[in-house]
């Protein structure tokens, strides 16, 4: 019996139940999508290659389903609701069911559209029903600007307002940051870990189980995505929101925490850091989205103007494209944790101006294979 309750007493301290469950959530999704993959093929649910699309063959779908139902069964095992953590902080996840009724929300408007191709207002719809329960039930929401632009103090529909359109935003940049093989989830494992060791170190035990849990979910698709061949499978929309998703709900804590004093780690321009972790998607939806305006165009338009697409041009691998794409990642948050000091407003405007010169070189060498390439065929 005393072994017994040694065993129960260590389980489930705060770093063992971390480590558990993102054990169980890589080896749960790493057994789940298997049978997904074989329940599409019978089924039919394909992603068929077309002119925009980088894949030659039907490739199964619906990879999504597998994260939302790893994420879902552990966040609900393992995750404390009520009570405080060890620093007094009313760090439980209180509002994990308003959190798991929003991922439930993005699962059924992902599925739809992935199996028929809905509209997009009627998917932003979804986003912005999930994302009000998420903010106004689950009360999990950008509460200050701590700075950025200036501004510090905000009222509660203020803040209402700013998180719906943050998480509109991102959630968005995740859905259409997802054209290559792994980025998405590459992403989504970064920032997952990246805000997973600051809750850690803040002793947020209960957001750092969901942000192991979002890391242990999204390792498995990810080998079964880049790597597989026989048992290769996509995400979807249904997964691409979905982590859209996740990576909200992780923003906005990260910011609610860094703007208490009581915490023994806080960033001077913590937003400016969070941009940072996901600047990638954030930056190519906001380049893609004002260049497609600028031309007259719908910004939701499909084209091949993402910067995964341009790098696929350039002669890049799948897996190049993607590995080079976070290393750059990893230096924006390099230089955005050790330039803290700048302030929220400086960071993100030379944030901005370095995504902006990358990406013009990226053009730029584009257009010069483009014309060596239609000299070289006018030789010919």
């Amino acid at each position: 019996m005393q072994a017994f309750d040694n065993f129960y007493f260590h389980f489930f301290q705060p770093q063992y139940r971390i480590a558990t469950a993102f054990l169980v959530a890589a080896i749960l999704n790493f057994y789940t999508i298997p049978v997904i993959i074989r329940i599409a093929r019978a089924k039919k649910l394909y992603d068929f290659p077309d002119e925009r699309k980088n894949h030659g063959s039907k490739v199964p779908t619906l990879g999504g389903i597998g994260i939302f139902l790893t994420i879902s069964i552990v966040c609900l095992t393992f995750i404390n609701t009520c009570g405080l953590n060890s620093s007094g902080v009313s760090g439980s996840l209180t509002s994990l069911p308003p959190i798991i009724a929003g991922f439930t929300i993005i699962l059924f408007i992902g599925i739809k559209d992935d199996l028929l191709n809905i509209s997009a207002w009627k998917k932003l719809l979804a986003e912005i029903a999930a994302l009000f329960v998420l903010i106004v039930v689950g009360d999990v929401r950008l509460n200050s600007m701590q700075g950025m632009f200036y501004i510090t103090h905000i009222s509660y529909l203020q803040s209402v307002a700013l998180s719906l359109f943050a998480g509109i935003v991102i959630v968005n940049s995740f859905n259409l940051i997802d054209g290559i093989d792994g980025l998405a989830a590459s992403i989504t494992m970064l920032g997952s870990l990246v805000f997973g060791t600051y809750f850690l170190y803040t002793f947020e035990w209960e957001y750092a189980v969901l942000a192991f849990t979002i890391l242990g979910a999204t390792i498995p698709f990810f080998l079964y995505n880049a790597f597989g061949h026989t048992n290769k499978i996509f995400m979807g929309d249904t997964g691409s929101l979905i982590l859209g998703f996740a990576m909200t709900v992780l923003v906005f804590r990260f910011n609610t925490m860094n703007g208490m004093q009581n915490i023994n780690i806080h960033f001077t321009a913590g937003p400016a850091f969070s941009f940072a972790v996901i600047i990638l998607p954030m930056f190519d939806t906001l380049r893609v989205f004002c260049i497609r305006i600028f031309r007259g165009g719908s910004p939701f338009k499909a084209d091949r103007r993402h910067i995964h697409h341009i790098l696929l041009d350039l002669g890049f691998t799948h897996l190049r494209a993607t590995l080079l794409l976070i290393l750059i990642n990893i230096g924006f948050i390099a230089f955005a944790y050790y330039f803290n000091y700048l302030g929220n407003s400086v960071l993100v405007y030379i944030m901005l101006a370095v995504a902006a010169s990358l990406s013009w070189l990226a053009i730029w060498l584009r257009r010069r294979k483009l014309v060596a390439l239609a000299a070289a065929e006018k030789e010919m």
